[in-house]
């Protein structure tokens, strides 16, 4: 390292007197020595090198400083000082170092999106294993497209409250919901409230496109909803029949013949504990889960279920003619079709996985 001492005092002329160009061919020459020796320095060695090339990148132009932070970036022993140097410049700059480097603390980070703002936020978000007090500086502060950024980082760790003001916003942010809805680390209690927050955002967009007379009926139907499966915890009392029921269907679906044709015609047979049976496995949820979305209160249950998995109307007609209140009356099955023609097959789609998320958990 005597060597490097010796060459870094020998540039001491064109660091003081030199020009932005000169500057430049200097950090160049310093960042592949220091690339080429840098699992063999020790931290006085290193921060040779930071104060040096610290100085001199203070005055190359953007392009180089760019390079300069796209080289050390993957580095895990990289100059401190320059790091963050870099990391504080225009996003340009700064990303690299933000989205990659190890050499920034949690404590450097939540100072550096204070001091500069929402682009560096978002370079933020791309580190993986952030830790809980960025999270929760970025959530608090960071606005809806970095809360969102955060929030899709399947590796980024959570408070119980950065997590806790997340869920609240999703009550009123679809997209938000999405993103937490592929999350596996949401706190049991907080799954049930991106279950309802879920299922609202469906009755808002049937009411927002059924005929006046229809939307009360919608509002009704899914008020019940939330606590069905919690209070589900049970298999039918038809035991001997659901055993049967239960062995069939775990053949065909071995034999690669369980399928929406297979339970459309379990319907309309009236083929109850077949029916279930086969949703249960087709969807992913237990027992329990599968009979109260078929017989529970909640009539909107099965809407939302068939149609997030894509399934047509027949099969969801079939289903529901297996109810003894709703798959009597005419009436209630065209208001059926309707709300179903109208849902977004998004919304089900994330309410269903909602379901099963808490399905896993109870």
């Amino acid at each position: 390292m005597s060597a490097v001492g010796t060459l870094l005092r020998d540039l001491e002329p064109t660091m003081t007197h030199g020009s932005g160009d000169e500057h430049a061919g200097i950090v160049t020459r310093l960042t592949d020595l220091f690339l080429a020796t840098a699992v063999h320095l020790d931290d006085d060695q290193v921060g040779v090198f930071d104060a040096v090339i610290g100085r001199l990148s203070r005055a190359i132009e953007l392009r180089a400083r760019i390079e300069l932070a796209e080289r050390l970036a993957p580095v895990p022993n990289a100059p401190t000082g320059v790091i963050r140097q870099l990391a504080l410049d225009e996003i340009a700059v700064a990303r690299p170092v933000l989205a990659q480097s190890a050499r920034l603390t949690d404590q450097d980070l939540v100072a550096i999106s204070a001091a500069r703002g929402r682009d560096h936020m978002l370079a933020i978000t791309e580190r993986p294993h952030l830790g809980e007090p960025i999270t929760d500086f970025l959530i608090l502060r960071g606005g809806r497209v970095v809360t969102h950024a955060v929030a899709a980082n399947q590796t980024a760790r959570f408070s119980r409250h950065g997590m806790g003001v997340m869920v609240m916003r999703a009550a009123q942010d679809e997209g938000l919901q999405a993103k937490l809805g592929l999350r596996r680390d949401i706190p049991a209690e907080l799954v049930d409230q991106l279950m309802t927050a879920a299922k609202n955002a469906a009755r808002r967009r049937l009411n927002a496109s059924l005929e006046p007379g229809l939307a009360g009926a919608v509002d009704k139907a899914v008020e019940r909803g939330a606590e069905d499966i919690k209070a589900s915890g049970r298999l039918p009392r038809e035991l001997d029949a659901i055993s049967a029921a239960l062995e069939e269907i775990r053949e065909l679906n071995e034999a690669g013949e369980l399928n929406e044709a297979r339970i459309r015609g379990f319907g309309q047979e009236g083929a109850r504990e077949h029916a279930i049976c086969a949703l249960a496995v087709l969807a992913q949820l237990s027992m329990p889960a599968a009979e109260q979305i078929v017989l529970g209160h909640d009539r909107e249950a099965i809407l939302l279920v068939t149609r997030g998995l894509g399934w047509s109307w027949e099969t969801t007609a079939a289903l529901i003619s297996l109810r003894k209140d709703l798959g009597r009356s005419q009436a209630a099955v065209e208001r059926a079709h309707a709300s179903f023609r109208n849902l977004s097959e998004n919304t089900a789609q994330r309410v269903l996985g909602f379901l099963r998320m808490r399905d896993a958990r109870q």
